[in-house]
């Protein structure tokens, strides 16, 4: 191909979805679309929802080398369980720590606003964790643009301390015009309701720039009460909540900006982003030689996490910086994550 490459970079599949039954795969690129190229102009086809015949194609040295053709049936309603996946390690230098690791992708409660399967989900997950004596925990919120605060309270309910349980984790803020201008945050042990928390220490959180919203309420509500370690890149900062106002006769919904968000040290100030402590960048500068699945021990962002626990992490120099980066880079044009995008913590 001549002049600029553009090409669609598959980040996630979610299971038993169209993308997921014809078998695409995180880490492979669309390179066209109905027999021609992917383009600054007809990227936005991929938006449509209408059955499509894709090429498909890995990334290698400066340009893409086909895997083979697809057709995509029309899209269609799934279940998108914010789980996406989950697993335990053990480092092969210290069995003593026993490693949890959860892809979290939103926060939703349930397939609808009535139900509660996902958070039930996290709450079946977390015995599992338990049970295999977890004790230290590495969170995936690198795709997390955010939703409901009551999952998000669920979660920091699962990952604190024991000794939270019960405490205020914050408060948010409304303006002088709603009585009473403050709601209280607290982790009470009922939110729970058959889940286990799992008295944690330290928190390894693996964030990008589309981490938002709820994910940085979770980092600044349980920074207070335990370490927490950010891996991967500056986070969008979203500290605000918002409610949701529908009219299902005229098919319209409103989602406005109603108040600020707090942890318990009156601290809100991430609106430009929380900076990670461990840059890794899996974006279109580096890594997509190395776009690995989830819960790869070699994929990157997980992977400094687990030399962080284990003790073998040490800062990585230009040539390895070189060797896992692109010599030449397709045109990124959209990112479908923003379509995800929530306007602030979601207030029932």
């Amino acid at each position: 191909m001549g002049g600029s490459q553009y090409g669609a970079l598959i980040l996630y599949v979610v299971p038993d979805s169209p993308a997921g039954k014809i078998g695409l795969k995180r880490g492979e690129w669309i390179f066209e679309i109905d027999d021609k190229p992917l383009s600054e102009t007809n990227y936005t086809t991929l938006l449509g929802g209408e059955a499509t015949k894709f090429g498909m194609g890995v990334w290698y040295g400066n340009g893409f080398v086909p895997i083979g053709e697809y057709t995509i049936e029309a899209a269609r309603k799934i279940d998108d369980n914010p789980i996406h996946y989950y697993n335990m390690y053990r480092p092969a230098n210290d069995n003593s720590k026993r490693i949890g690791y959860l892809v979290y992708n939103h926060f939703t409660a349930g397939i609808n606003d009535e139900d509660n399967t996902y958070d039930d989900d996290l709450r079946k997950i977390s015995h599992e964790f338990k049970d295999k004596d977890v004790n230290e925990f590495i969170l995936d919120l690198r795709y997390n643009n955010g939703g409901l605060l009551t999952s998000a309270e669920l979660l920091c309910a699962i990952l604190a301390p024991e000794s939270v349980l019960g405490k205020s984790i914050g408060y948010v803020e409304f303006n002088d015009k709603h009585n009473p201008q403050t709601q209280d945050l607290s982790l009470d042990a009922n939110i729970l309701k058959g889940g286990v928390n799992l008295n944690l220490s330290t928190l390894y959180v693996l964030v990008s720039e589309s981490s938002a919203s709820a994910s940085e309420m979770v980092i600044n509500s349980l920074s207070p009460y335990m370490k927490v370690v950010l891996i991967g890149m500056q986070t969008e900062g979203k500290n605000v909540g918002s409610t949701t106002y529908k009219n299902d006769e005229f098919n319209w919904e409103l989602r406005p900006i109603i108040c600020k968000i707090y942890n318990s040290e009156d601290k809100s100030d991430y609106e430009n982003g929380f900076i990670p402590d461990y840059t890794a960048d899996e974006s279109l500068d580096t890594n997509i030689n190395s776009f690995l699945d989830f819960g790869n021990p070699d994929e990157l962002l997980l992977n400094t996490a687990l030399r962080l626990i284990n003790g073998t992490y040490k800062e990585e120099g230009e040539d390895y910086a070189a060797s896992r980066s692109l010599t030449g880079k397709p045109v990124l044009v959209h990112c479908s994550l923003d379509r995800k995008a929530t306007n602030g913590v979601i207030i029932r």
